[in-house]
């Protein structure tokens, strides 16, 4: 296998050096990144310069990606298989923009890995193909031969390998595998650390959400005990947080009825409401689906609610699913979905789509035109300039 690297900057900064050396069958890696002859030497690494990326056969490689900033190549080179390695925000990059480029990376990646926990929770609710690049668990998970080293594996260094031979090996098999066994890892730890800490509300929670994750009903008893330690500590917020957790755990139990009940204890802005009686119509008029769906989107599991609403054929449910692929970053099928329902699209979302499709005119049209007669343009032109910026930025780390 061939892997290019689009780095975040130097190789002495680069901190999946390990995870390179772990990848399987490593026929060539090449890293967009500074470099010495040494570095290359020692790691067994090809630098590539940025501008030379386009001269690589990419029907042959694996792209490994690091920055979001990287994204329009990403779209451009059209790699067989993308890898998003996705980080918290870094001090010196602006939190939004990181943050929304991160999802739209990770939405058109066909694995997401991350070394933040938080990062692993959100996208496992966004989509599938998820790997935790971290563990608590001290021993080996076994052992392979990289040439002549030997390495003793983690529990996620060998879920790793095994994330990435299934992209290459067969890609209509279903990660589901080495995503359980992760998620059963997970939620074994978090139920060891609530007998340990008993009187931890997060630990209850964690445990509680990888359960959920899982499909396993005892998730409703971690998150009760979570619950009682909020209200103990005086959490005031806990009802958002924690109850109405609750409902999405009975939706997947069948128990739509409790479901819809516990979403309306939480409904205390007038659009909750509003969503809280569109909930009862729904059920009463036997729409359990739509039901389902939307408390799923409610307690933030957008991949769950496009699951449902995906077969649905309804303009009622097409409309909730233009809504959740909106929220998942799936913003070409948000907009294809929108031209057929409505004729037109949301100039907005089109215009960041041309923008990191290289289409720049077309993306300064799109945003004039979502800003119609009330002068709203300037935000989005000075997102899209503070976009150029920080790429450039980018490209000046990786070439200095």
């Amino acid at each position: 296998m061939k892997y290019l690297i689009l780095s975040g900057g130097s190789w002495e900064d680069y901190e999946y050096k390990r995870l390179l050396e772990l990848l399987p069958d490593r026929e060539e890696v090449c890293f967009t990144g500074r470099m010495t002859r040494e570095q290359q030497t020692n790691s067994q690494v090809r630098a590539v310069a940025a501008a030379d990326i386009y001269s690589l056969n990419m029907k042959q490689y694996t792209i490994l990606v690091s920055s979001p900033y990287w994204l329009s190549e990403v779209l451009s080179l059209q790699a067989v298989y993308v890898v998003a390695l996705l980080e918290r925000c870094p001090e010196e990059e602006d939190k939004w923009l990181w943050d929304k480029y991160s999802g739209l990376l990770g939405a058109k990646a066909n694995l997401a890995a991350t070394r933040s926990e938080r990062i692993y929770l959100e996208q496992s609710l966004r989509r599938e193909g998820v790997i935790y690049l971290g563990g608590d668990q001290q021993e080996s998970y076994g052992v392979t031969f990289q040439g002549d080293r030997l390495y003793f594996l983690t529990d996620y260094e060998v879920l790793w390998r095994k994330a990435i031979l299934n992209l290459w090996q067969d890609s209509t098999r279903s990660s589901a595998d080495w995503v359980t066994i992760q998620l059963e890892l997970r939620a074994d730890y978090y139920i060891s650390m609530c007998a340990k800490l008993p009187s931890q509300p997060v630990v209850h929670y964690l445990a509680a959400s990888y359960l959920y994750l899982l499909g396993d009903p005892a998730a409703n008893r971690y998150l009760a005990q979570s619950f009682e330690l909020m209200v103990l500590y005086e959490y005031l917020d806990c009802l958002h947080s924690h109850f109405r957790f609750f409902s999405a755990i009975e939706v997947k139990t069948g128990d739509l009825e409790t479901a819809v009940q516990q979403y309306t204890i939480t409904a205390f802005t007038a659009e909750e409401k509003l969503e809280a009686e569109r909930l009862q119509g729904w059920l009463h008029s036997g729409q359990y689906e739509l039901v389902r769906a939307e408390l799923f989107r409610l307690n933030e599991n957008e991949a769950a609610a496009v699951r449902i609403l995906s077969s649905l054929t309804t303009s009622e449910a097409k409309l909730l699913l233009i809504q959740n692929y909106i929220r998942i970053f799936q913003w070409e099928k948000a907009l294809e979905l929108q031209q057929e329902l409505e004729g037109s699209v949301d100039g907005v979302i089109e215009g960041t789509i041309h923008l990191l499709h290289g289409r720049r005119h077309e993306a300064i049209r799109s945003f004039l035109n979502a800003a119609g007669q009330d002068n709203q343009a300037w935000p989005l032109l000075s997102e899209m300039a503070d976009l150029e910026e920080a790429i450039r930025r980018l490209k000046r780390r990786v070439e200095a």
